[in-house]
């Protein structure tokens, strides 16, 4: 006997779909990342939620109802409201159901001293910014009490690793009852790619302007090159597995030549070259030794440091390529053989998605109105 399993077109319909529920999306900030998102909104076909795109603003306009064709196209938002920080986030608050997640793509420290704001009036937030988390750390714990008090869902996910789950694995552990006892790696996909660069014989200033055109940088290249990002990375790590640190406790090794540091970001980028020369020498000098430059971070519950490492040739820090990031993280049950999470660290794409993902886990916690 065989078994049908199309529908016949004369057999009465009955829905058994859930109706999806509605989340409503404000997105500070619609360049490589923002921009993206707006995009993956747009296609997300998803069973349980649909997500609308509220609002959208960048430094200069703020547009309620915004035309989504207009802004995924790549098109720069010329025209709305002024955008005015002082207001946007009573705003959220007022038109705030319980459903609103407000996604910060900016970077901007203005922004991200809204948060505490935000998530105190019920104002979600899912962001890719490492700002709001590497203030203080009296302002972070505030962020996390907030989250926790149930008031409204904060997720940063995508602050460290884009879209690999680094954050998500940390919480797993400790409310497993685990303990971290150590982080270690490389958590900047931009740095993989300027040494992996390097390695292939581009010289390092082009190999910035690359990273700066593909997305993989920071708008400004020096918060990479400074090793703050990677700081900002770190001091996120530590505070997330429970430890209290402070930026000013860091050890970091910059990579910005002392005379660049004031430049605007285009005589930055004009004046780089001279400086290539030094960094061929010093990536051949690594090969010489059988070994390859890495921008390496390290913390322990004693400190946080960041910097640039020759690390052997045969390492698995040694092999990345792309903007692949590495981390290890050990703990008291992981104390031998650490969890290893590995994968692009950067990019708009892979940033983009980390970022739906923290908004759709987020729509698990929001009750139906």
């Amino acid at each position: 006997m065989s078994l049908s399993l199309k529908k016949s077109s004369t057999e009465p319909h009955t829905d058994f779909s859930i109706k999806n529920k509605k989340l409503h999306v404000f997105i500070a900030g619609i360049g490589a990342v923002g921009g993206t998102l707006t995009k993956l909104i747009k296609g997300l076909d998803h069973q349980q939620f649909e997500v609308n795109i509220i609002g959208v603003c960048n430094s200069k306009f703020t547009k309620w109802h915004p035309d989504i064709d207009y802004i995924t196209n790549g098109k720069k938002l010329k025209e709305g409201e002024p955008t005015d920080w002082n207001s946007i986030p009573d705003e959220l608050v007022d038109r705030n159901e319980g459903n609103l997640i407000f996604v910060d793509a900016t970077g901007s420290e203005v922004v991200a001293h809204q948060y505490q704001h935000l998530l105190n009036h019920g104002v979600h937030i899912a962001t890719p910014s490492k700002r709001a988390n590497t203030f203080g750390q009296d302002y972070f714990d505030h962020l996390i009490k907030a989250n926790n008090s149930g008031k409204a869902q904060y997720r940063y996910e995508t602050a460290v690793g884009a879209g690999l789950p680094v954050i998500s694995t940390i919480k797993t552990l400790l409310n497993s009852g685990d303990e971290i006892t150590e982080i270690s790696g490389v958590a900047s996909g931009t740095m993989t790619f300027l040494f992996t660069q390097l390695q292939n014989g581009i010289p390092f200033s082009e190999a910035v302007r690359k990273a700066k055109e593909g997305g993989y940088s920071e708008p400004d290249p020096r918060d990479d090159l400074s090793g703050e990002d990677v700081a900002r990375k770190f001091l996120i790590l530590a505070r997330t597995c429970g430890y209290t640190f402070e930026r000013n406790q860091i050890r970091v090794d910059t990579l910005v030549p002392e005379k660049l540091i004031s430049y605007s970001i285009e005589d930055f980028l004009e004046h780089l070259p001279d400086y290539d020369s030094h960094w061929k020498s010093r990536n051949a000098q690594a090969l010489v030794n059988n070994r390859k430059l890495r921008y390496v971070g390290k913390f322990t519950p004693e400190g946080i440091a960041v910097g640039v490492e020759e690390v052997k040739g045969d390492s698995p820090l040694a092999n990345l390529k792309g903007t692949d990031n590495l981390l290890q993280i050990y703990t008291k049950r992981y104390s031998e053989s650490p969890i290893v999470v590995q994968g692009p660290g950067a990019g708009r794409d892979v940033t983009a998605a980390g970022v739906l993902g923290d908004i759709i886990d987020i729509g698990g916690f929001i009750k139906e109105n």
